[in-house]
């Protein structure tokens, strides 16, 4: 339960509403429903609480918030999805197990001097919202402890090598930045020319260099896009390492959406690794938890039916095409 404390404490927002205070625009907002699954809404407010945890500290170009929300809000559906897994299969926990929990976080808010009611107020959760958020960390705790095995990480890391072993990659990239006063379509037609540029590429009719001396806003440009050695940690943002990792050499990548704009990106060189699977554990564990997440929720989409609202960004189902409100 101090884990479910932490995670509740994070999503608290200062400034509450006293007794008889109208809600503001930004709080009716949040009672707005982004999209429904198996005809139960998921509400703005929650979604919004996954942003700001993913963009925290980020400096985010207007332009590019539209990717981030639609991320936020697959992530949150795929979630709901699990949970409608764990009902339909009866594999979720019982009611009982879940006022247990109920009773020892309202223990834990006393023993600290306060009360569950001040505690959700503080952290604008309704007891349904909370309920439902416990639910969520017993099912996923349950479902990891069968699915993350010993034979599963270790086949995992073989598999996929290149994500742990401390693996480096010479890169290089054609950025496409959207300007300061672009609108929220400015990404969807910064991908189209993006692909149109691979596909220049692809073809012979243009070399990478060459596009990126022609096209890319990024410093790299004068250098035919050169970017060097990274890791698959570090210094390019998760997404920018997660496709370049994906490559072989020579390999262009399709569009990626980071926080700067659009890539194309290219491996040029790959410097293998020597880390094992002990030195780089959590990060497997994590990795299959994605997997998990992504296998159940695409399995229970065939029996749940997700619709979206169009009030939030999204992906269009089944694809990675933007639809913004």
């Amino acid at each position: 339960m101090a884990g479910l404390v932490c995670i509740l404490a994070a999503t608290c927002r200062e400034g509450r509403l006293s007794a008889g205070e109208q809600p503001s625009s930004e709080e009716q907002e949040e009672q707005v429903v982004v999209a429904t699954v198996g005809g139960e809404p998921v509400f703005a407010r929650d979604v919004q609480r996954l942003l700001n945890k993913a963009v925290q500290r980020q400096n985010v170009n207007p332009a590019v918030l539209p990717v981030f929300q639609a991320q936020v809000l697959s992530e949150a559906v795929d979630r709901r999805l699990v949970l409608a897994y764990a009902r339909r299969t009866k594999s979720g926990p019982s009611e009982s197990e879940i006022d247990t929990a109920v009773a020892e976080l309202t223990a834990r808010s006393r023993a600290q001097g306060g009360s569950l009611e001040a505690y959700l107020a503080e952290a604008s959760l309704t007891d349904a919202e909370l309920r439902r958020r416990i639910t969520w960390s017993l099912v996923w705790e349950r479902y990891l402890a069968k699915y993350v095995t010993e034979e599963r990480l270790a086949a995992h890391f073989e598999a996929h090598r290149r994500q742990f072993e401390g693996t480096q990659l010479s890169v290089s990239h054609i950025l496409l930045r959207p300007k300061a006063n672009d609108d929220s379509q400015a990404i969807s037609r910064l991908v189209k020319q993006a692909e149109a540029i691979r596909a220049e590429i692809i073809s012979g009719k243009l070399s990478f260099a060459d596009a990126a001396s022609k096209h890319s806003a990024g410093p790299s440009a004068a250098e035919g896009g050169r970017l060097g050695f990274i890791g698959r940690r570090g210094p390019m943002v998760e997404s920018f390492s997660r496709a370049a990792f994906s490559l072989e050499v020579g390999q262009v990548s399709q569009p990626v959406t980071t926080r700067f704009g659009v890539h194309l990106i290219r491996c040029d060189e790959i410097r293998p690794g020597s880390k094992q699977l002990a030195d780089v554990r959590k990060e497997v564990e994590a990795a299959l938890a994605r997997e998990l997440l992504d296998k159940l929720a695409r399995f229970e989409q065939k029996q749940t039916p997700v619709e979206y609202t169009g009030k939030w960004p999204h992906f269009k189902p089944g694809t990675r095409e933007l639809i913004v409100p």
